[in-house]
């Protein structure tokens, strides 16, 4: 081969190497796609032909008797429940304990007023009731006072030569009817007390210095008052009253009569008879 043969070869061999020197991507040619395809046509197709593997369930244990279920044993609260009975129930409304219907009671009373400056009243109180209910009763009530000056009587004669007019009750008698609409229990000295409160009204008599006088007599009083009856037994129980007792007397050394008026404290102890309680089983 000639220089001439060997010139006009590689002249047309160029543009051949020229051409398979240049790079497909850029070019913006994407000659994969046709492989990609081929790839997928000549892979088999497993997933649709091969079944789903079937979950097989775990093995049951065998069942022994120490696997079965064991009754529940109750609860301490619904033991206890069955044992409470129909009487051990605490209802919401209790009956009365202490019951005075059909029973008497007797009383032994201090007294004292609280209502004059000037004169202090002091008595002895003999009271008895009879309940015709557990909240009604009829009751008489007799005192024996006598009444004592005070510093201010002596303060007021000496220094302003004053003269008190009072009136010196002696014997007081009255017949008085009770209502007791008030019960109720309350905690003392780590025990339990029932109580009734109860109002009194009446009227009767109060004997005075000037009674013993010719041409006088007893004078006709009214009473009103209420007091508290704290029981501490089927058959004893502290009671403490306040009772204004009104009468119009006519004091020594006057010729005026004037409206008097001894608002007492009473407080004493109270015996029943029959001794029980009616009710002592509603507790």
């Amino acid at each position: 081969m000639n220089r001439l043969q060997a010139t006009l070869l590689a002249l047309c061999l160029w543009p051949a190497l020229a051409l398979a020197q240049i790079d497909p991507e850029s070019m913006g040619l994407d000659l994969t796609g046709d492989d990609a395809n081929k790839t997928e046509e000549q892979q088999p197709e497993t997933t649709e032909s091969t079944p789903p593997a079937e979950s097989t369930p775990p093995a049951e244990a065998p069942s022994t008797p120490a696997a079965t279920a064991a009754p529940e044993a109750p609860a301490p609260q619904e033991l206890l429940s069955t044992d409470i009975t129909q009487e051990d129930r605490v209802k919401s409304v209790q009956r009365k304990v202490y019951l005075k219907k059909g029973r008497t009671e007797l009383s032994a009373l201090a007294s004292f007023s609280i209502n004059d400056p000037y004169y202090s009243k002091l008595g002895v109180t003999f009271r008895s009731a009879y309940y015709l209910a557990d909240t009604l009763a009829i009751s008489t009530r007799y005192s024996y006072m006598r009444v004592l000056p005070s510093d201010d009587v002596r303060t007021a004669k000496r220094t302003f030569q004053s003269r008190i007019y009072h009136s010196v009750p002696q014997h007081v008698g009255m017949a008085d009817v009770e209502w007791a609409p008030l019960y109720g229990k309350v905690a003392f000295l780590n025990s339990i007390l029932h109580f009734d409160g109860y109002l009194l009204g009446g009227a009767g008599v109060v004997w005075t210095q000037t009674s013993s006088l010719e041409g006088r007599t007893f004078n006709v009083a009214a009473d009103l008052g209420l007091g508290m009856r704290f029981v501490a037994k089927d058959w004893l129980a502290v009671n403490v009253a306040l009772i204004n007792t009104s009468y119009v007397d006519q004091p020594l050394g006057t010729s005026k009569g004037a409206i008097q008026n001894i608002m007492t404290v009473n407080a004493g102890i109270s015996w029943f008879f029959p001794m029980r309680s009616t009710g002592k089983e509603g507790e």
